[in-house]
């Protein structure tokens, strides 16, 4: 509904602009409206189209303009309403291109500032369930994942390791309790605390699990694990300040009324 809402509206704007000659190809129209390859450039970015996004894109445009041409015909596009709704929808997209563009440049989150984060809050950042940290074998073959399950319990050097890494898939990973299928969160979390767990056949074929670590719920994560949630936290933040200085300075500089009954 929401991309349905945008849709409509990106039309109601290319609809009311200044018309330009555009005699790129013509991919789609619908009464007057057309929706050619660089009307397309301002609507679908390139990075996310495919063919089935292509195909799908259009056939809702097509969509939304039938439903753009009934609601014309019905007045509401001269409805107070929905202009004011349209102007202010349009201003805070303007002013979110500006505050993207004098803030974001300079902003900078360094790895000692979430370092410093971390220190401060590490107490907040605990595991909500179970964790493991993982090397995940899969085969389709039975004998292979005998083979890596007898070379992981004998391991001895990390030569054998990386041995086992060039010959098999291998996915190295930190899973949570819950996430994988049943038969190996039975393993890994319920049934034993070997480090090495399998074979264990599903659909997929032959699973084969080291366990290198094991954490309880409530654990402290480490800082690499909330390294990410961090860094968006500080640039929130960050964003917050520079958004506040900005604004402060314009209003210097700019005549502004307030009602003193609101002051």
């Amino acid at each position: 509904m929401k991309n349905t809402l945008l849709l409509f509206f990106c039309l109601l704007m290319l609809s009311c602009s200044v018309r330009k000659k555009d005699d790129s190809l013509v991919l789609a129209r619908v009464n007057n409206q057309v929706l050619t390859v660089n009307k397309l450039e301002l609507l679908l970015p390139p990075e996310s189209r495919t063919d089935d996004r292509l195909r799908n894109f259009i056939h809702e445009w097509v969509d939304n303009a039938v439903l753009f041409d009934a609601a014309v015909k019905a007045g509401l596009h001269r409805d107070n309403k929905l202009l004011d709704e349209k102007d202010n929808y349009f201003k805070k997209l303007v002013i979110g291109a500006f505050l993207q563009s004098n803030i974001l440049p300079d902003i900078e989150i360094t790895n000692k500032q979430i370092r410093d984060y971390y220190d401060l809050h590490a107490n907040g950042f605990r595991r909500l369930r179970s964790a493991a940290m993982i090397n995940h074998f899969i085969t389709d073959n039975h004998s292979d994942a005998r083979l890596i399950q007898t070379k992981l319990l004998r391991k001895n050097s990390d030569d054998s390791i990386d041995e086992l890494f060039k010959e098999f898939g291998v996915e190295s990973k930190t899973v949570k309790r819950g996430r994988l299928i049943k038969e190996l969160d039975n393993a890994i979390f319920k049934k034993s605390i070997k480090s090495v767990i399998g074979p264990i056949k599903s659909e997929n074929g032959y699973h084969v699990i080291d366990v290198l670590k094991r954490y309880k719920s409530g654990s402290r994560l480490g800082m690499g694990d909330v390294y990410d949630e961090i860094y968006q936290r500080l640039l929130v933040q960050r964003r917050v300040k520079f958004s506040n200085d900005l604004i402060d300075s314009l209003r210097i500089k700019t005549n502004v009324f307030i009602n003193t009954n609101y002051n």
